[in-house]
């Protein structure tokens, strides 16, 4: 998975929320270390609603949090699993890693 969608996905996971709203949280979790610029970001958008992992909230179900025209993202049931097998793969891989370190270690 792009490191920019598990990010999103990350995001999402907590509340529905609109682009700036996603780009400030990412910024967040990340401690600054992934900024999502307009086009990274709303591309990424698109293509994860295209892939079933976010879905476009329709105005009648958006929060009243915020008036205007933005559109708001929530993690779908799909992106939901998408994200939990991703978080599986890296906590895999951070064991491998650290087994392999203490091999090192031991040998050193």
């Amino acid at each position: 998975m792009k490191s920019n969608w598990f990010y999103i996905l990350l995001s999402v996971s907590a509340a529905p929320r609109y682009g700036t709203a996603i780009q400030d949280d990412v910024r967040e979790l990340s401690d600054g270390k992934v900024r999502l610029w307009p086009a990274t970001l709303y591309g990424s958008l698109e293509e994860l609603v295209r892939q079933g992992w976010l879905e476009e909230m329709s105005e009648d179900d958006r929060p009243d949090v915020i008036s205007g025209r933005e559109r708001f993202y929530r993690i779908s049931r799909a992106g939901k699993t998408a994200l939990r097998q991703e978080v599986e793969r890296m906590e895999s891989l951070a064991h491998v890693a650290r087994a392999r370190l203490a091999l090192r270690g031991a040998g050193a």
